[in-house]
């Protein structure tokens, strides 16, 4: 959500590569995707308590170990369209909240408070 409402890094990396470790904070050396979705999944775990949000934590720290655009894919885009469709033009999500789908609306919230926090990160930033 991040990075697609405030940019991508231009990082280029191939496998295998070195980096530092936000978890450990050793260099380590990350030999595929699997790797790197381990680290993120420690990460997440030790945010867990953190004061700020998850889409915040991983804007600020994918970057430092690898490129976030291998992570997200079409179906990601697709229901940003589709938050940004429902909002934008009051289309319901259902014809009821019981025929809702249920994962769907938790996507959407989630998406919701996500972009609530980056314009109050924009704001901070902006000293209002």
């Amino acid at each position: 959500m991040w990075f697609s409402q405030l940019g991508f890094p231009h990082i280029t990396l191939e496998f295998p590569y070195k980096r530092q470790s936000p978890v450990t904070k050793r260099v380590k050396t990350y030999k595929n995707i699997e790797q790197v979705w381990e680290e993120i999944e420690l990460l997440i775990e030790k945010w867990k308590e953190s004061k700020f949000s998850l889409g915040r934590n991983l804007y600020f720290h994918l970057p430092l170990f690898m490129n976030p655009k291998w992570i997200i894919n079409d179906e990601d885009n697709i229901l940003l369209k589709e938050y940004n469709w429902v909002k934008e033009f009051n289309i319901p999500l259902a014809k009821d909240l019981d025929s809702a789908d249920a994962n769907k609306i938790e996507i959407f919230d989630i998406i919701r408070t996500e972009i609530n926090q980056i314009k109050l990160y924009m704001s901070e930033q902006n000293g209002r």
